[in-house]
């Protein structure tokens, strides 16, 4: 949604978690549908290095946790919460931290976004909150009962938005598997990492399916979410379509024309045997569209 200048004053929206990996994409594409932007994050490395000399983008380097931090939030600011412990083994071997940031980080954003009336909270959560037992595809009403620390502290955290919920407006956005440029770690990531360096991609089990969505779109949601009319709603975000992870691999390997083949090791406890997502409301309530197929994203990946 393009803002207009002049004398009307930009929507403003804080990002915290900026300067990873769905933060720096987010900014990108907020920044070029016109609104303000106050990127927060406990390291601006490489927000520095993109947008330093950007007049509507304000980087402001601040633990989530520090009780100054309300001081972050304007009134009528809508705030994109990307902040957290993201992956799943750092969680297991530090779930202190992972309660740290995931669920008290996001108690004190809560706070200081009713103090200073925030216009509404969208919240990146994850699929890994629902249990491993639900009917496929995923419906957001599926039941929550998450088997790893990152899933438990990430569901602990939607609880606490739903608690003030009615001072509070907000969005909840259960990411699938992400993926794309800036994050060569997991699936796809880690896979083309390994492949440029001339080795072979580790695949875990291999059978199990996943949903896997392009950051693209990812970003597509996120601003949906930041403008829609349907709040107080939690929505699956992913491409409503299951795939391999062996398949995956593969489609890497070909994508960069390697003779190289994949290692398979054992499954890991933590990945759903099957995951896709039934996407139907975020289509029909948000209007998410999600445009990006696997080969195009990978390619997109590698250009």
């Amino acid at each position: 949604m393009k803002r207009s200048y002049g004398d009307e004053v930009a929507m403003r929206v804080v990002v915290t978690g900026a300067n990873g990996f769905i933060g720096l994409h987010s900014i990108r594409e907020l920044l070029n549908a016109g609104y303000e932007v106050m990127a927060v994050d406990i390291v601006d490395s490489k927000l520095q290095t993109e947008f330093h000399d950007n007049k509507r983008c304000t980087i402001k380097t601040i633990n989530i946790l520090d009780e100054k931090f309300k001081q972050v939030i304007r009134k009528g600011d809508k705030v994109l919460h990307l902040t957290a412990v993201p992956r799943f083994d750092e969680a297991r071997k530090n779930p202190q931290k992972a309660v740290r940031v995931n669920v008290e980080g996001t108690i004190n954003l809560i706070q200081a976004c009713i103090e200073k009336k925030a216009e509404r909270l969208v919240y990146s959560s994850t699929g890994s909150v629902y249990s491993r037992n639900v009917p496929i595809p995923i419906r957001e009403d599926a039941s929550r009962e998450p088997d790893s620390v990152y899933g438990l502290t990430k569901k602990q955290a939607e609880d606490w938005i739903f608690r003030y919920g009615d001072m509070l407006p907000y969005v909840i956005l259960r990411y699938g598997y992400v993926y794309g440029k800036g994050k060569d770690w997991g699936a796809i990531g880690a896979f083309l990492k390994y492949l440029k360096e001339g080795k072979r991609p580790i695949v875990f089990g291999g059978r199990q399916t996943n949903d896997f969505i392009y950051i693209k779109d990812v970003v597509q949601a996120n601003l949906l979410a930041l403008e829609t009319e349907h709040v107080h709603q939690v929505y699956n975000i992913g491409s409503g379509r299951a795939t391999s992870i062996k398949d995956v691999c593969e489609l890497c390997i070909k994508a960069m024309k390697s003779n190289l083949t994949m290692e398979i090791k054992p499954a890991r406890a933590f990945d759903f045997p099957v995951f896709v997502y039934d996407i139907s409301k975020a289509q029909t309530l948000l209007g998410f569209d999600p445009k990006w197929n696997l080969l195009e994203g990978v390619e997109d990946v590698l250009k």
